[in-house]
Parts: C-alpha cells; sequence; structure tokens
C-alpha cells in the first residue's frame, strides 16, 4: 500500500520508518497530512505537542478551518505524538483549563477524535491502522457478498 504524506510535512517524515510494509509519497493534500493513496477520504492530520499548542494560539483559525473541512471526509483524526501529560507539560502559560476545554469543544464541535499516541511509533501504528481498516473492511464485505453470491448460483443451478 501507498500512503501519501502532505507536502507540507517534514522531509524526512518521523512515522515512515513505522510502516515497513507500506511506500510513501508525498503530495499536496485538500485535507489531512496523511491518506491512503486512492482514498482521500480517510485522513489524519499529524501534531506533536507543539504544534497542537500553536493551534491553540497564534494557528487556530487556520486549524479550525481544516477541522471544518475535514468534516466532509468518511473519516478524520488527529493524531498527536505525544501525551496530553507532554502537552500540559509545554503549555506555554497557557491555562490547563484553556487546553482542556479547546480540546473538548473541538472534538464535540467537529467530531474528530484526538488520539495522544505518547511518541511518533504509536502515532504511526495508529495511523496506519485507521487509514487501512476501511479498506480491510470494504475488502472482507467483498469477499463475504462474493461468497453468498456463489452459493447461490451454486444452489440455483
Amino acid at each position: 500500500m501507498t500512503i501519501l504524506l502532505d507536502t507540507r510535512e517534514p522531509d524526512p517524515h518521523p512515522w515512515p520508518p513505522f510502516w515497513p510494509d507500506a511506500t510513501t509519497e508525498r503530495a499536496t493534500l485538500a485535507c489531512g497530512d496523511v491518506c491512503l493513496s486512492g482514498n482521500a477520504d480517510v485522513a489524519v492530520e499529524r501534531k506533536t505537542p507543539e504544534d497542537l499548542l500553536s493551534c491553540m494560539t497564534a494557528s487556530r483559525d487556520r486549524f479550525e478551518r481544516e477541522l471544518r473541512r475535514a468534516t466532509h471526509l468518511a473519516s478524520f483524526a488527529v493524531v498527536v505524538s505525544g501525551s496530553l501529560a507532554d502537552l500540559l507539560q509545554r503549555r506555554r502559560g497557557l491555562a490547563v483549563a484553556s487546553i482542556l476545554g479547546t480540546l473538548a469543544a473541538w472534538q464535540r464541535r467537529y467530531r474528530h477524535p484526538f488520539v495522544f499516541a505518547g511518541n511518533d511509533g504509536l502515532a504511526a501504528d495508529f495511523t496506519w491502522r485507521f487509514l487501512v481498516q476501511p479498506f480491510r473492511e470494504a475488502k472482507g464485505l467483498m469477499s463475504q457478498c462474493n461468497r453468498a453470491t456463489h452459493k447461490h448460483e451454486l444452489a440455483t443451478a
């Protein structure tokens, strides 16, 4: 499988070493930072704790536009390569209540999960699973339909 990484992401990207069975390509993505080639309807927005804090202050308007755009996707998640504790330790004077309130509001308002993975390896692993599960589920449904059709053909033959 090929994973597309947005051209605005760092190069080299920190997650591909955790995807040994995938190839990666750079592309300009309309929404999110990572998606499977051929399925931009499921995407992940990658954040470090520092990036996320910036999204709560100086880049808030831009980030909220991204969250709004993503409501049109089938699935979208914000994956943070740090823990919630990491975020709060780096809070740069922001009140804890403000950070938690913002996270709660964004998740409620835009209905996208924010996953605090803890580190790059776990963030990459979660992202891989988030992106490929819809593909695998669809493949499984197609297989079930094919088996049911085959059984029906045998029964009517």
